[in-house]
C-alpha cells in the first residue's frame, strides 16, 4: 500500500471517480472471448469493486460511444455474429486492405482469474480517498491491459491490449470503447446541458522556441521542455476529468504521463509498461479531448494556469541556480533589480495559449447552422443517416453520434481562426539582444539605470564604470555567469535572454523530483555536433585512444578548428581538455597510419527532419481504409454473399461497403496509437541502430542527427516503417539482454507470448512522410543548419511529398541538392530502378574507385548531349556507359549495370518535372563526397 499526496487541480470527489469506473466497466475486458453473458460478468466486476453509476446515463454514453466509433452492423438475429475465439482477426483502422489473423483461443476466460489479478494489484494502490478511487480508475486504463498480458491471464498474452470492442468491426480495442464511454458519461454528468464538447488546446510558439539554439543540447532541451509543457496541460485534464477524456495524442505509454501516475498513484510497481530510454521529446504542442459542454472556458483556464505555473517554476529554478553558482547574495540589490525585471517580463510573456471547442454536433444543430459546415461532408453524413432510416436499421437514437467528423472539422477551423485573431503584441525590447533570440533583450544587471542616474562607479566591479553597451567580456552579469559555470557552457561572446538561459541550464536546475529529471540526469553525455561528425572515424581508430573518450577527441578537433579560425574563442565547447591531454591526443593522431588519418568528410554530420504528409487531412479522415477493410472478413464475405438480413444487404451495405471508414474517436485513438508506437519504439530503434541521436519524435515529426555514412539509410528505413501496418516488438531469440527489435508482421503467428503488438498507420495513397536531410560541417551555425534542414523538408513536400530532399552544405558555402521520392522508380529499358538504391551503389562505386573522382563532374560536362536525350533513358545510360568505359580504371565491374544506376540517379530528381533543373548532376557530386570518407 502507498500513501500519495493529492496533486494540484485534482477533482477530490470520490463519487465521481467511482461512477466513472462503473461506466468504464459497462463491458468486461474479455467481452470478445465470450459475448454470451458479458453483461453479467461486467456487473459482477462492478459489484466486486463496489462501484455503480446512473444506468440510464451509462446506456446513453455506451450507445453514443458505439455510434461514434462504429456503423450499422447486422446483429446476431440478422446473421451478423462473429465467433472471435474460432476466427480471431483484427483489422487495421487506417491502412488499406490490412488485417491480422491471430491464433485461435482454446479456452474461455474465467472471471475468477481476472478478479484474482485485480485483488492482488489493488493492495498496491493508495489507501486514502478520494485518491484511491482516482488511482483505481486509471489502473484499469493504464496498467490493467499490461498486467493481463504480463500474467498471461486465461492463457492470453499480447492479445489482451488489442482484443476488440466489437468482433464485427475489430479495428479498435475494448479499452478504447470503455474509455470513450466513461469520458462521455462524465461529460453528461458534469454538464448542465448533458452534452460533451470536443476541445482542442495548443501552445505556441514552437519553432521559435526550439530552433533558436546554438548547441545541439539546447535544441534537445528545448524540445523536451515543450513536450513537458504539453504534458502538464494534459495532466490538468487527467486530474480534473480523467485520462480517458484525451483523444489525441494518446496518453498511454507516454513517459511524462505514466511517470506522473507512477508517482501519484503508486503505479511504479509496473514501470515496465512504458519506457523512456530514448530520452527524446514525444508529445506535440497540442491535444484534443472531451470536455463537459459549458465548462470549456473554465477548463482552458485550469490548463493554462497549470502550464504557466510549471513553466515559471522551471524558470525560477534556473534563476536560483544562477544565483547560487554566481554568488548573487553578494551582489547589491540595485544591480539585481533590472535582471529580475527583465527575467520576469520575458518568462511571463513568452508563451501563447490557444483553444477552440464545440459540442458534439447533432442533426438539429446541423440543420440550424448548415452554412458553417463543409457542404460535401455534411451532405455525405446526412445521406448516410437518411439511408439508414430508409432501410429501418437499428441504432438510430442519439443523433450526436453520427456527426463526429463535422465536430472535429469545426474545432480545427476554430483554432486556426483563433490563432489568426490579433492578440496583445509583445512590445519590442530595448538594449543588447540575446544571442539566441534576437527579438529579446539579453539579461543584464542595472548598468543602464545606473548610467542614466549619473553613477560614476560600479558597486560590483571597481574596474568598471556603468556602461549601457559593454563588450561581452566586460559585461558585469555575464562575467559572473561565465565564472560560475564550466567553460563549456557559455562562449566568451554569448549573452542570453531568460528564454535562452532556461534552454541552456534547465537540465542542471531541475530537482530529482521534476518530471524532466529522468531525461536530464545523464545529459552531460548528450553528444555535440562534433562528436556526431567524427563518430565514423573514431570507431575505426578508438583502439589507439585507450585513455580518451569520444568527447575528449571531439574537443581536441573543436579546439584545433578554433585555432585556425579568425574569430578565436579559447573556451572549450564540449569538455574541459587541458594542455597536457590536448598534447597527448595530438601525439596519438600524428602516429596514426596513413589509412587512418581523418579526412575532411569526417567533419560533416547529418541533420534529418521528417514530417508526415497531409497530417491535417489524415486527422480529418483522409486515410485509406474502407468499410470492407475494417469489418471482420467473415462478415464482409457474408454481406457480399447476401447471407445477412435484407435491410443490411442490399438495402444499406450495397452502397456503403466500398466507402471510406468514417472518422471517429476510435480512429483518432488508433492514429494516435500508431504515431505513438512509431515515435516511442520504431523511430528510436532505427536511429540507434544507425548510430544516430534522436532529438524528438513527436508522432509524425522526427528530428535526429547522424554520421553522414548512415543518415540516408536511416531516413529510408523510417519512411518504410511509417507505412507498416502491424508491428512486432520483441527481443531476438537466444540473445539475452539484447535491445528490442522492431519489424513488420503479416500474421499473429509471428508473435511469441513475450512480444508486444504495435500499430503503425499502414499503407495507402494518402499516408506518407517526407524528409529533409542536410549534411553540414560541424562548425556551421546550428540555427542556420536547422533552418536549412526544415527548408529542405518543405522542398520535398513541394515536389510531390513522400520524398527526401538531400543536400550537402560545404563549409565554403556552396550547396549540392538532390530530391527523390521514397517509392519512386526510374524505368530504363525493362528495368525499374530505385533511385536511392542506385545512389548508394554509386557511393560504393566511388569508394571502391570503380568510378574516378572526376567522373562526378563528367555528366555536367556532357550536359548538352544528355539533356537532348532527356526522354530516352536507355540512350542516356548508353552514353554514360561509354564514358565509364573510357575511364582508366582496372576494376569497373558490370559497366552496363553501373551506367543504368548513374542514369537512374540523373533522371530521378523530382524537380525535373517542373523543369527547375535539367538533370540531377549534383547528386553525383554528393555521392562522390560521401565516398571520400570510405575511399580505398
Amino acid at each position: 500500500m502507498t500513501a500519495c499526496k493529492i496533486p494540484q487541480t485534482f477533482r477530490g470527489d470520490e463519487t465521481y471517480w467511482r461512477e466513472k469506473l462503473a461506466a468504464f466497466l459497462h463491458d468486461p475486458p474479455d467481452k470478445a472471448l465470450d459475448i454470451r453473458g458479458h453483461e453479467s460478468r461486467a456487473k459482477t466486476l462492478r459489484d466486486k469493486l463496489f462501484v455503480s453509476a446512473d444506468d440510464d446515463l451509462v446506456l446513453r454514453a455506451d450507445q453514443v460511444a458505439s455510434g461514434l466509433d462504429r456503423t450499422f452492423l447486422p446483429r446476431k438475429e440478422d446473421q451478423g455474429d462473429i465467433d472471435f475465439c474460432q476466427n480471431p482477426v483484427i483489422t487495421h483502422p487506417t491502412g488499406q486492405n490490412r488485417s491480422l489473423k491471430l491464433k485461435s483461443f482454446p479456452k474461455k476466460c474465467t472471471l475468477e482469474e481476472i478478479l484474482e489479478l485485480i485483488a492482488k494489484d489493488e493492495e498496491k494502490l493508495p489507501d486514502t480517498q478520494p485518491l484511491r478511487s482516482f488511482a483505481l480508475f486509471h489502473y484499469f486504463l493504464h496498467v490493467f491491459p499490461y498486467r493481463l498480458a504480463q500474467e498471461k491471464t486465461c492463457g492470453v498474452s499480447w492479445q489482451w491490449p488489442v482484443l476488440p470492442a466489437d468482433t464485427r468491426l475489430p479495428d479498435h480495442a475494448i479499452w478504447q470503447h470503455c474509455a470513450l464511454t466513461s469520458a462521455l458519461y462524465s461529460c453528461y454528468r458534469l454538464s448542465s446541458r448533458r452534452q460533451a464538447s470536443l476541445m482542442l488546446f495548443s501552445l505556441t510558439p514552437v519553432q521559435d522556441f526550439i530552433a533558436r539554439s546554438r548547441k545541439l543540447r539546447d535544441f534537445w532541451t528545448a524540445s523536451l521542455i515543450l513536450s513537458w509543457l504539453a504534458a502538464e496541460g494534459m495532466k490538468t485534464v487527467i486530474l480534473h476529468y480523467g485520462s480517458d477524456h484525451i483523444i489525441y495524442p494518446s496518453p498511454l505509454g507516454q513517459a511524462l504521463i505514466e511517470s506522473f501516475l507512477d508517482r501519484e498513484c503508486g503505479f511504479y510497481h509496473w514501470k515496465d509498461r512504458y519506457h523512456y530510454e530514448t530520452r527524446a521529446a514525444t508529445l506535440p504542442n497540442k491535444f484534443i479531448f472531451l470536455c463537459p459542454a459549458g465548462l470549456e472556458e473554465e477548463c482552458f483556464y485550469h490548463i493554462k494556469e497549470r502550464t504557466n505555473r510549471a513553466w515559471k517554476a522551471l524558470a525560477n529554478a534556473v534563476k536560483d541556480l544562477v544565483a547560487r553558482k554566481c554568488n548573487f547574495s553578494k551582489v547589491p540589490a540595485k544591480c539585481l533589480s533590472a535582471l529580475e525585471k527583465i527575467f520576469t517580463r520575458q518568462v511571463g510573456r513568452f508563451w501563447e495559449y490557444h483553444w477552440a471547442a464545440a459540442p458534439l454536433i447533432d442533426e438539429k444543430t446541423l440543420d440550424a447552422y448548415q452554412e458553417i459546415f463543409p457542404l460535401s461532408l455534411s451532405e455525405s453524413l446526412k445521406n448516410l443517416l437518411k439511408k439508414a432510416r430508409e432501410c429501418r436499421l437499428p441504432y438510430l437514437s442519439y443523433a450526436e453520434k453520427f456527426f463526429y467528423p463535422l465536430t472535429h472539422d469545426l474545432v480545427q477551423r476554430g483554432l486556426a481562426a483563433e490563432k489568426l485573431t490579433p492578440s496583445e503584441k509583445r512590445a519590442e525590447e530595448p538594449g543588447i539582444k540575446c544571442h539566441l533570440h534576437p527579438d529579446l533583450e539579453a539579461l543584464r544587471f542595472s548598468c543602464v539605470e545606473c548610467k542614466r542616474d549619473g553613477h560614476a562607479k560600479c558597486e560590483l566591479f571597481e574596474d568598471h564604470q556603468p556602461d549601457e553597451n559593454p563588450r561581452p567580456s566586460k559585461d558585469p552579469l555575464w562575467r559572473k555567469i561565465r565564472a560560475g559555470f564550466p567553460q563549456t557552457e557559455f562562449k566568451a561572446t554569448e549573452r542570453l535572454s531568460a528564454i535562452g538561459l532556461i534552454k541552456r541550464l534547465a537540465l542542471k536546475a531541475v530537482s530529482n523530483e521534476h518530471p524532466l529529471y529522468l531525461y536530464f540526469s545523464d545529459s552531460e553525455r548528450f553528444p555535440s555536433t562534433t562528436e556526431i561528425a567524427i563518430k565514423d572515424w573514431y570507431e575505426k581508430v578508438k583502439e589507439h585512444f585507450d585513455a580518451f573518450e569520444l568527447k575528449d577527441v571531439a574537443e581536441f578537433w573543436h579546439q584545433k578548428d578554433e585555432s585556425l579560425s579568425k574569430d578565436k574563442d579559447t573556451r572549450p565547447e564540449i569538455c574541459e581538455l587541458k594542455g597536457e591531454k590536448f598534447a597527448q591526443i595530438e601525439g596519438i593522431i600524428k602516429k596514426l597510419p596513413q589509412e587512418k588519418h581523418i579526412k575532411s568528410q569526417h567533419f560533416y554530420y547529418a541533420i534529418l527532419v521528417m514530417d508526415g504528409d497531409h497530417m491535417g487531412r489524415l486527422l480529418a479522415g483522409g486515410f485509406e481504409a474502407r468499410w470492407r477493410d475494417v469489418i471482420h472478413p467473415e462478415l464482409v464475405n457474408r454481406i457480399y454473399q447476401g447471407e445477412i438480413s435484407e435491410k443490411f444487404w442490399p438495402c444499406f451495405w450495397k452502397d456503403y461497403l466500398e466507402e471510406k471508414r468514417s472518422l471517429s474517436p476510435a480512429v483518432h485513438a488508433a492514429i494516435s496509437k500508431a504515431l505513438s508506437d512509431f515515435a516511442l519504439h520504431t523511430v528510436p530503434e532505427i536511429v540507434s541502430r544507425h548510430r544516430g541521436c534522436l532529438i524528438y519524435a513527436g508522432g509524425d515529426d522526427v528530428c535526429a542527427v547522424f554520421p553522414t555514412s548512415s543518415a540516408i539509410a536511416a531516413a529510408l528505413e523510417i519512411a518504410r516503417a511509417y507505412n507498416w501496418a502491424f508491428v512486432r516488438r520483441g527481443k531476438s531469440a537466444g540473445q539475452k539482454g539484447q535491445a528490442q527489435t522492431i519489424r513488420e508482421i503479416v500474421s499473429g503467428q509471428e508473435l511469441s507470448p513475450e512480444d508486444e503488438l504495435l500499430l503503425h498507420l499502414g499503407p495507402g495513397e494518402g499516408i506518407s512522410i517526407s524528409g529533409g536531410l542536410l549534411m553540414v560541417h560541424h562548425k556551421w551555425p546550428l540555427r542556420a543548419a536547422l533552418e536549412r534542414a526544415h527548408a529542405l523538408l518543405e522542398l520535398a513536400k513541394d515536389n510531390g511529398r513522400a520524398a527526401l530532399a538531400l543536400e550537402l552544405q560545404r563549409r565554403a558555402g556552396e550547396r549540392r541538392t538532390f530530391v527523390a521520392g521514397f517509392k519512386d522508380l526510374v524505368r530504363i529499358g525493362p528495368h525499374a530502378i530505385d533511385p536511392w538504391e542506385a545512389f548508394s551503389e554509386l557511393v560504393k562505386a566511388f569508394a571502391l574507385r570503380r568510378l574516378s573522382a572526376s567522373f562526378a563532374y563528367r555528366p555536367r560536362e556532357l550536359a548538352e548531349g544528355l539533356e537532348a536525350l532527356w526522354d530516352k533513358p536507355e540512350e542516356i545510360a548508353r552514353l554514360i556507359q561509354s564514358q565509364i568505359r573510357s575511364e582508366k580504371i582496372k576494376d569497373k565491374g558490370n559497366l552496363w549495370e553501373l551506367a543504368r544506376k548513374v542514369a537512374a540517379v540523373l533522371l530521378a530528381d523530382r524537380r525535373l518535372d517542373s523543369k527547375e533543373i535539367p538533370l540531377a548532376y549534383e547528386a553525383l557530386e554528393i555521392a562522390r563526397f560521401l565516398a571520400g570518407a570510405e575511399e580505398r
